[in-house]
């Protein structure tokens, strides 16, 4: 499978922040449209960008939903074309940098969100200038040319994925993810861990990301506990973000059957992290049955035994940093097991995995997760 590899400016280090005006003045962005959440407003990170404008008086849209949706994104498209803006700057996790691509999106075409989720080939007159500045180490939006979208907030997720909606800068100031909590630190570094190993192990040839991939696994599989422990060793907090950074790089080449079961299991408002956490260690066993030498690599890279177990270890990482090791633990319902392993196999993720596991071993992969 070829690869287009873009990705975008990266402003990288404590006090990167600082260079949203510079970066905005390089894209001529006169008229700046923030995004971001609540959350981020109430713990004091936004004002740490917003100060960084000085004069400018950009427009604001700071009710992104936990979980990014339709409503949202048409929302905020009307806000901005409304105050005129030319250009975006996200502040937040990965639902805010998702719902500002789409909205990018709208900027320079007509419709609605639902006219480009699940279309991205109708994506053809670019997307309004972007620029990030993730407050999670995790998602890897900041350098993926994907979006999820949820219709609503109990829906499965889509999206949409194109060059065109890779950011153009990347603002990546580990200090702003100082304030996360134990639990959202640890869940969002796991939801790295898995871009970084499915990406390596995806089909896609491209040979720089896999070895950026191997440097973020290593990176999370060092520093993530010590980001979890202790929120301001900010040495440990850039290690993490910058391997997020990696992993979202390693989106491009495409996932498999971890992120198939984690999207498959998205209909409950659960944390995506953690379900691709469990979804790699559901499908990890397969994996090293039928690329043995690449996930081998895997273990390289997180310094194990080379007959260790890559799902062993995996799952004993959680324990240590107190997250659900099971679809029970962590809350999730399973209604109908068949229907579960279906929708999982007909994933478009499965499309660039070294192995495409059928129902039956979709429903063997989830009933090892399952308590």
């Amino acid at each position: 499978m070829s690869l287009m590899m873009v990705l975008p400016k990266l402003v990288f280090g404590i006090g990167a922040r600082r260079e949203l005006a510079s970066e905005l003045a390089l894209l001529r962005v006169e008229r700046p449209f923030l995004m971001t959440d609540r959350g981020i407003v109430q713990c004091g990170v936004f004002d740490q960008v917003a100060e960084t404008l000085h004069d400018r008086d950009p427009s604001l849209f700071d009710t992104v939903p936990e979980n990014p949706t339709y409503d949202a994104v048409d929302r905020a498209a009307q806000h901005y074309k409304a105050n005129r803006c030319d250009g975006i700057v996200a502040v937040g996790g990965g639902s805010v940098i998702d719902t500002a691509k789409l909205v990018a999106v709208l900027g320079a075409h007509s419709g609605r969100a639902e006219t480009y989720v699940g279309h991205s080939e109708r994506i053809t007159n670019g997307a309004s200038p972007l620029i990030v500045l993730p407050t999670t180490a995790g998602t890897g939006s900041e350098a993926s040319p994907d979006a999820g979208i949820h219709p609503d907030s109990c829906s499965i997720s889509s999206g949409i994925s194109s060059p065109l909606v890779v950011p153009k800068v990347a603002i990546c100031d580990p200090a702003l993810t100082a304030t996360l909590p134990k639990w959202l630190t640890a869940a969002t570094g796991l939801d790295a861990l898995s871009h970084c190993i499915e990406g390596y192990l995806s089909t896609t040839i491209a040979p720089p990301i896999d070895a950026m991939a191997l440097d973020g696994i290593r990176r999370i599989w060092q520093y993530l506990p010590r980001a979890t422990m202790d929120g301001t060793d900010l040495v440990a907090r850039s290690e993490v973000m910058m391997a997020a950074f990696e992993g979202g790089a390693a989106i491009a080449k495409g996932l498999g059957p971890g992120h198939a079961i984690a999207i498959s299991c998205g209909d409950q408002g659960l944390h995506h992290g953690v379900l691709s956490a469990l979804g790699l260690i559901a499908s990890l066993e397969l994996m090293q049955e039928h690329v043995p030498d690449r996930v081998r690599n895997v273990g390289d890279a997180m310094g194990l035994e080379p007959r260790s177990s890559v799902a062993a270890e995996i799952r004993a990482l959680m324990t240590k940093l107190e997250l659900p090791t099971s679809l029970a633990q962590l809350g999730y319902e399973v209604a109908d097991l068949d229907a579960l392993a279906h929708r999982a196999s007909v994933s478009h993720f499965n499309q660039t995995s070294p192995f495409i596991p059928d129902t039956q071993e979709f429903v063997q992969m989830i009933s090892g997760i399952l308590r």
